[in-house]
């Protein structure tokens, strides 16, 4: 299997991150390449949560189903695939001087039929790594605005 471990700090409160990160409803907003997420279960949150969508790789649109495991509130989980390219994710939220570290790990073994390790070492790989990237780089812009207007709310209303 081939791992990415990337991380990225964050000048947001871990709750509010870990809030906006886990609701499955936001990953389009700032995970590129993934879209039309649908849970398949009842439970949307947590262990036991299971989720569908697609993600762009390579040029192609690929089904993935992922379900989330060892939740623990403003901590993480763990998402491991039980459909299409097999994979697990870890996503780890620490609190860092009332900021968030984000710390996100995936392992994934690419298929035969893709070409195998040879093609994922000359070019999926590469691409992951960028997706990965814009995404925490997403996820720090957008965290890091939301922020940044509770905070500019909060002054105007203590100036009133």
């Amino acid at each position: 299997m081939t791992e990415i471990y990337r991380s990225i700090n964050i000048e947001a409160p871990v709750n509010k991150v870990f809030e906006y990160a886990s609701n499955y409803q936001k990953w389009p907003e700032f995970f590129e390449g993934v879209s039309d997420v649908k849970p398949v279960t009842e439970t949307i949150r947590g262990n036991g949560a299971k989720f569908i969508y697609k993600v762009k790789v390579l040029g192609m649109r690929v089904a993935v189903g992922t379900e989330i495991q060892q939740f623990k509130e403003n901590e993480g989980w763990i998402g491991k695939s039980f459909k299409g390219l097999e994979h697990q994710t870890q996503w780890i939220f620490e609190k860092l001087n009332g900021n968030t570290k984000f710390t996100f790990i995936q392992n994934y073994k690419f298929p035969l039929y893709f070409g195998g390790k040879i093609i994922d070492k000359m070019f999926a790989q590469h691409e992951w790594i960028k997706i990965i990237e814009n995404s925490l780089q997403n996820l720090k812009r957008i965290m890091e605005q939301k922020n940044n207007n509770m905070f500019l709310q909060s002054s105007k209303a203590d100036a009133k």
